[in-house]
């Protein structure tokens, strides 16, 4: 093996982990002397033959099912238990928050624990006190930082753990659902620290049941099944296999099994298309001004359509779409239930449509998931089935289209000389839009 990885950098090979599963114990002393019982066991490999490079400055997000391994993976990584077999390497400081106010002695006060881990995690008293302030301040504990951590509730544990992991400026970051419990607003403030983390060459493994934060937060995703590597490479590519799969196996079929009973040989084996086909989508379409088309400029109408055929009567029928950027992130996404349309019965063969007046979209490639659901179990899933582009109309940049108009007045005009509905603040901090 060669000499110390560079800082950020983590290497996995043969990497495989068990534990003792224990199926009966001896009740009491009286059973172990007289009756002689012994007690059943059976070794549980969690984690099995686990290989894994990962590059300074690069996000991994790991999914799958409960007892999958993830916890396991995370826990070798952050030499919290040793490999039975295989080899661990990391370059450089490893921080970890791996279960919800761990590390935390429930007595102390928020104050005390964060030197405390600043400890933990090698920093001095004047190297914790230097960041103090900036980790109070990103947990918003100011008022509560001197009282202790056991009167605290789960969401202000979550964030004073968040903020010291995050800022104590390691080379590598361990997270296992750290945006399970936090609000909206702080769940939106650690994925810019965790943007930050990343452009400074933090190297960054997390794992979330949720879908969409590993889409947009990762670089690549890695799917566990039952302690090995299912599927592993471009996150919206790996999180529809992952999908497929946790229908698969609610419904007790494997991926072969659901592929012979599909007989669009289009479909058959694609991981974007799951579901248990007792309504299907034959047909899919999106259509301009013109027609049936897969460009666009910003601001045209568009129409969703696709054709419906149940193979039983449905009640309690959504239809929903989604569209996200080639690049994972959801632009949009909406049912016939969030919109308040009773979808009715479905029991002939009909055309669902999504009309969109305007489409506020800049310039890009995207993808339109469409979907069949009936109560809360799939019909028919097409994961970012239909592909299109558009164009953009106006000027600026990102990915939606909020073309705007400008206008200048001398200071201290009347409000009559200012376009109408323009908004104006004397704040010179005011934030745009």
């Amino acid at each position: 093996m060669s000499g110390p990885l560079d800082p950020g950098r983590v290497r996995l090979r043969g990497v495989a982990r068990s534990f003792k599963l224990v199926h009966e114990r001896n009740a009491t002393l009286k059973e172990t002397v007289l009756r002689r019982r012994r007690t059943r066991s059976e070794v549980f490999w969690a984690i099995q033959d686990i290989d894994l490079d990962a590059a300074p400055g690069e996000a991994i997000g790991i999914v799958g099912r409960n007892g999958s391994g993830k916890s396991t993976l995370l826990k070798l990584l952050a030499g919290i238990i040793p490999p039975d077999r295989g080899t661990v390497q990391i370059g450089g400081t490893v921080a970890a928050m791996l279960e919800l106010g761990a590390g935390f002695h429930p007595d102390f006060t928020g104050r005390e624990n964060v030197y405390m881990n600043g400890a933990i995690y090698g920093l001095g008293e004047r190297e914790v006190a230097a960041r103090f302030d900036d980790i109070v301040a990103f947990a918003e504990l100011e008022e509560f930082i001197d009282m202790p951590v056991r009167t605290y509730s789960s969401g202000m544990q979550m964030r004073l753990a968040f903020a010291v992991s995050s800022h104590v400026n390691p080379d590598v970051l361990l997270l296992d659902e750290v945006l399970a419990v936090g609000d909206e607003s702080f769940q939106r403030k650690c994925i810019a620290r965790l943007a930050d983390f990343k452009r400074g060459g933090g190297t960054l493994v997390l794992v979330s049941h949720d879908p969409n934060s590993v889409e947009q937060m990762c670089d690549r995703a890695i799917v566990l099944s039952e302690g090995r590597v299912l599927a592993e490479g471009e996150p919206a590519k790996v999180l529809a296999t992952y999908r497929r799969r946790l229908v698969d196996d609610d419904r007790g079929r494997d991926e072969q099994h659901l592929a012979d009973e599909d007989p669009s040989e289009e479909e058959a084996g694609d991981p974007r298309v799951w579901g248990d086909r007792r309504a299907v989508i034959r047909a899919t379409r999106l259509i301009g001004p013109d027609g049936p088309t897969t460009s666009f400029v910003s601001g045209d109408p568009v129409v969703v359509e696709m054709d419906v055929e149940p193979t039983e009567r449905l009640e309690g029928v959504i239809y929903g779409i989604t569209v996200h950027s080639v690049e994972g992130v959801l632009c949009f996404g909406t049912n016939t239930r969030l919109d308040g349309q009773d979808a009715g019965v479905l029991e002939t063969a009909s055309t669902v449509r999504f009309e969109i007046p305007h489409l506020h979209l800049h310039a890009g490639h995207f993808t339109v998931t469409l979907a069949i659901v009936e109560h809360n179990t799939v019909c028919h899933w097409l994961d970012r089935w239909i592909e299109f582009d558009v164009f953009q109309h106006g000027t600026g940049v990102g990915v939606v289209d909020l073309t705007g108009t400008w206008s200048i007045a001398p200071a201290g005009a009347p409000a009559a000389t200012r376009e109408a509905g323009e908004v104006v603040s004397d704040s010179p901090t005011a934030r745009p839009g």
